[in-house]
């Protein structure tokens, strides 16, 4: 018999152990993002070597039966939940304006996500319990996608005095639509933004309610949907009057077009050189922030290496953004680190002890910066390569004890 049990599973349904049948490991470590117990079952489980990793501990009586959906569930008047139901949902739960009954049959449910329903039945949501967002949606009206962007069909296949909610923005943009016919319909939007056009307000600013956000692009401007980089191709297709709906990101090869731009607004950040600041400013262009960063921009890694070639070859030095675990080798000096390395929103940064005060000075938002040797990670690793090969491993949906 192995001398250690690991558990990696969904749901972990301890409320029929049986404390002889665990007694003989030395230790049991149960990774979960649900355990399930009752009275009896916490005692048995308080007298083992059990180490536990776990999300969410749900207190059952015997006869309760849970189930678990990842993704998205819809409750209508149709579902019909098994006796003393307990649902979990990591995803997106959605109710249906008919399911008021059906809801009182469910003992428990737990959203780890959100939960979209209808006002009328905001009140009836008692035995639900969620880690995230409630949306409230209008009883009167259809629900569009949370971005809906509408296009030359919608006035065509829109309902008379039709009523839509979108959660987050309704978009306007094609100049093909035809508004005289959403307007005849007297169609009606529920959204927190409303993106138009400037020449397209006063034939949209009936359609929302009056506290509803406007983000107005300019008459002239030429619309981008998403991030971009400021380069020959940006302009050669939208132009030199740009409104770009997300953020724009200057690099070295970028300098000579920033005269080239005769209107720029952007949404979001703009990212640039310490050295294109002045000319980027003569522009007169609007933005939510701006983001002066060092030379080269890196980002969008899992995983990363920094070492001493990297920064020397980086004439402006180097940005590290958005990686999951960066690596500082230790051919990196201090003052390197300082002069030439800039690092944001990233969660481990894995470093020697004399970089580790330099790489505080030069990063944001890191989450923790180990200054571990690596001599110390290998023994560790061999450690587990040990311990594990006198395990025995379960992996499963569903594990009952």
């Amino acid at each position: 018999m192995k001398k250690n049990l690991v558990i990696n599973t969904e749901i972990c349904d301890a409320r029929n152990i049986k404390e002889e049948n665990y007694a003989g490991y030395e230790q049991i470590i149960l990774n979960a993002e649900i355990l399930v117990v009752d009275n009896k079952s916490k005692e048995v489980l308080h007298k083992l070597p059990v180490t536990t990793n776990v999300e969410i501990t749900l207190d059952l009586e015997k006869d309760a039966c849970l189930s678990m959906i990842n993704g998205e569930y819809e409750i209508t008047g149709n579902t019909v939940p098994e006796e003393h139901s307990v649902l979990f949902v990591n995803g997106t739960l959605r109710i249906g304006k008919d399911a008021q009954e059906v809801l009182k049959q469910y003992q428990c449910i737990q959203v780890n996500g959100s939960v979209r329903c209808p006002r009328s039945l905001a009140s009836c949501l008692g035995n639900i319990q969620v880690n995230g967002n409630t949306m409230v949606i209008p009883d009167d009206c259809t629900e569009l996608k949370d971005d809906f962007e509408m296009d030359t069909y919608f006035p065509l296949r829109a309902k008379e005095h039709g009523n839509y909610f979108a959660a987050r923005r309704v978009k306007v943009l094609d100049e093909k639509i035809n508004l005289e016919t959403l307007k005849d319909k007297h169609i009606h939007f529920v959204t927190k933004t409303l993106l138009t056009r400037e020449e397209m307000i006063p034939d949209v600013i009936g359609m929302v309610d009056e506290n509803t956000e406007l983000q107005v692009v300019p008459a002239g401007y030429s619309y981008v949907s998403k991030d971009a980089v400021l380069d020959e191709m940006l302009l050669e297709k939208h132009g030199t009057k740009l409104y770009i709906d997300g953020s724009l990101t200057l690099e070295k090869s970028s300098t000579p077009w920033i005269e080239k731009l005769e209107n720029l607004q952007v949404s979001g950040v703009v990212t640039l050189l310490r050295s294109q600041v002045e000319a980027f400013r003569a522009i007169g262009a609007e933005y939510k922030e701006l983001e002066i960063v060092k030379g080269k921009i890196v980002k969008n890694h899992s995983s990363l290496t920094v070492d001493a070639a990297m920064l020397e070859q980086a004439e402006d030095g180097v940005t590290v953004k958005n990686c999951a675990s960066l690596k500082v080798k230790e051919d990196v000096s201090p003052e390197a680190i300082l002069e030439r390395l800039q690092i944001a929103n990233c969660a481990t940064i894995k470093c020697s002890p004399q970089q580790k005060s330099a790489l505080q000075m030069v990063s944001k938002n890191v989450a923790n910066i180990e200054d571990g040797e690596d001599s110390g990670e290998k023994t560790g690793v061999f450690s587990v390569l040990k311990q594990l090969a006198d395990s025995k491993i379960v992996n499963a949906e569903k594990y009952l004890m």
